[in-house]
């Protein structure tokens, strides 16, 4: 089956195609615009995108997880990683536990063999709530080269941006990168001035890299699962 939109993808794409228009008609010279009200629509449009990108990257996982619940996947068809993690989770205040108080007991009790976290080893268990899309996303979906690591790995993804640049053809690091400089700025720094061509060319790089992320997932989850649970 050829690779079709994401859900996630289609919302992004058409929140970022209302925010470049909304900007080309900031930039027209007989809507009235002074040089000031432009650069104030160019710096909010850079604002939203990045806010799309972070609900791209949220909205995706929850739509999979949704999509594996529904659809009655079994733990099998999950990414290890994402099994690993809900393992890793539910052990990490037990061993903080242990480490700071020394309760042995109370530890060993929680860590039983019998004990219900031990059941996301099971291939065969079909996914409920020990699979929240919460434990995935955590407090990475802000979109830096840093989080998309962390996030990408999480979903069993190696090396994401090195996959997107040979998949797209581009460097998409120092693209997002500059972006975000740009955001950066306008949130804590004396905002920049912008042109309707810096909005183009922004808006363009991060759709490009949207589309290499998405199709790249695509890929992935069809690979280990299939494409019955890819959420378009």
């Amino acid at each position: 089956m050829p690779y079709s939109r994401s859900r996630a993808r289609v919302s992004f794409d058409s929140n970022l195609d209302k925010l470049l228009s909304l900007s080309r008609k900031a930039s027209y010279r007989n809507k009235g615009f002074s040089y000031d009200h432009q650069n104030l629509i160019y710096q909010s449009g850079i604002f939203l995108a990045c806010a799309s990108i972070e609900e791209y990257l949220k909205n995706f996982i929850e739509d999979l997880i949704f999509e594996y619940r529904s659809n009655g996947a079994v733990l099998g068809e999950l990414p290890d990683n994402i099994r690993a993690l809900v393992l890793l989770l539910g052990q990490k205040d037990i061993f903080k536990t242990y480490v700071f108080n020394g309760d042995e007991t109370k530890s060993l009790k929680k860590l039983h063999p019998s004990s219900p976290l031990y059941r996301i080893s099971n291939n065969n268990t079909p996914i409920g709530n020990q699979v929240k899309a919460k434990f995935v996303i955590g407090t990475k979906k802000y979109p830096s080269v840093k989080n998309l690591k962390i996030l990408y790995n999480r979903l069993g993804i190696n090396n994401i941006l090195q996959q997107a640049h040979a998949r797209g053809q581009r460097d998409y690091t120092n693209q997002l990168e500059s972006f975000l400089s740009i955001r950066e700025a306008i949130s804590h720094q004396a905002p920049p001035s912008l042109t309707f061509d810096d909005i183009k060319r922004n808006f363009g790089n991060i759709r490009s890299l949207i589309n290499s992320l998405d199709r790249i997932k695509y890929s992935h989850v069809v690979k280990h699962s299939s494409n019955n649970y890819w959420p378009d």
